[in-house]
């Protein structure tokens, strides 16, 4: 059983008088030190893609980069204009792969794109029914680059070996939106959990940072999740404990997970904001909203049966659509009999929500500085 430790004496990390909001991609390098930034707001995040590549690349780079770019907005309008048909997830996935390629020249992590593959088979094993039992394995032919791995690279620092493979029903549940339709399908219990705000909190005498997660209690005990069994799945065992916390907003009680090691600093507390947040930012989920707070951060709680295929967020996304593209470009017949499954709503939710939430999160990251949609009014 987890055991409250006594809260660390600190302060909540301030700017002008307000808490600093938590972002993953909360500062920037000036010449000096590291500054704040804000999220940029934006109806389209094409543009931010764009600029990324201005900013960022020259000569035939900066021209590969663009007309992939070009080429994924063409095939994303086209998507975002068709009716739910196995054309819909072959275009979307076209789109992100030539994003992909964009994102991969704009971080470095490759110089030019001549011909390039997948990296990436899907197939179901004999005797198996198609989805239930389909697989996605990371494989490759030849010395071509591998999208996929190119994509993981860039977001993470590594790569995959070959031969590791997904099991696609292991991978549906980690797909936030529409992640409640999933459960109402398959009978399982939620697996994401709402993380109420992230603080960042300092002590001046010791010079010591760190962080501070807050779920409200009412949402762990409405799913009969323990406080052990949310540090475990989320991954966060390692790094976090639950420390005592009195706080309530409105009438709800506030729980804390505090970071177990703090990070030291010399001059300014926010100089260490980007070491606190990558410890975080491979256990959190976002989902890019139009309406305030434009984020929410969610711990997704996978059993340890799953553990072995847990995938980071983007590429998540991006595994399933080079499934649902695949099946839809080479056996389209089948994409209809999936529909008509238990998972068939879940799909469709995946299929219409999805797309525009893999744009965002990508926008962002070519960007390094959070992007949300544009408040609508």
């Amino acid at each position: 059983m987890t055991r409250p430790v006594v809260r660390r004496a600190g302060s909540t990390l301030k700017v002008k008088g307000r808490p600093i909001p938590f972002s993953v991609y909360p500062v920037t390098r000036t010449t000096r030190r590291f500054g704040l930034q804000s999220r940029i707001f934006a109806s389209s995040p094409w543009g931010i893609m764009r600029q990324a590549i201005e900013n960022t690349l020259t000569g035939t780079a900066r021209e590969e980069a663009n007309a992939f770019l070009s080429q994924a907005d063409s095939f994303y309008q086209i998507a975002e204009s068709s009716h739910l048909s196995p054309t819909k997830p072959l275009l979307y996935y076209y789109s992100f792969l030539n994003i992909v390629k964009a994102f991969a020249l704009v971080k470095g992590t490759a110089t030019t794109y001549g011909r390039a593959v997948h990296g990436l088979v899907e197939s179901t094993p004999p005797g198996g029914t198609e989805f239930h039992d389909s697989i996605v394995t990371v494989n490759w032919h030849g010395a071509s680059p591998r999208l996929y791995n190119d994509l993981k690279k860039t977001l993470t620092g590594r790569t995959d070996p070959k031969n590791r493979a997904f099991q696609l029903k292991n991978v549906m549940p980690q797909l936030l939106p529409g992640h409640r339709v999933w459960c109402e399908a398959s009978g399982s219990k939620e697996r994401f959990v709402e993380i109420q705000r992230i603080d960042f909190r300092y002590d001046e005498a010791s010079k010591e940072i760190w962080s501070e997660i807050n779920i409200f209690s009412d949402d762990l005990t409405r799913f009969g999740i323990t406080r052990d069994r949310l540090l475990s799945e989320s991954g966060l065992s390692a790094t976090f404990q639950e420390a005592q916390s009195a706080e309530v907003v409105g009438d709800r009680k506030l729980l804390k997970f505090q970071q177990v090691a703090p990070v030291r600093y010399t001059g300014r507390p926010s100089d260490k904001i980007d070491k606190i947040v990558a410890l975080l930012k491979p256990y959190l989920w976002s989902s890019a909203l139009s309406v305030p707070p434009y984020r929410k951060n969610y711990l997704y709680l996978c059993p340890p049966s799953d553990r072995a295929e847990m995938l980071p967020q983007i590429l998540s996304i991006y595994v399933t659509f080079f499934y649902l593209g695949s099946v839809t470009r080479y056996r389209p017949n089948f994409f209809e009999k999936i529909l008509e499954t238990k998972h068939g709503s879940h799909i469709q939710e995946v299929i219409l929500n999805l797309p525009q939430q893999f744009l965002y999160l990508l926008a962002s990251e070519f960007a390094g500085r959070e992007v949300a949609h544009a408040p609508l009014v």
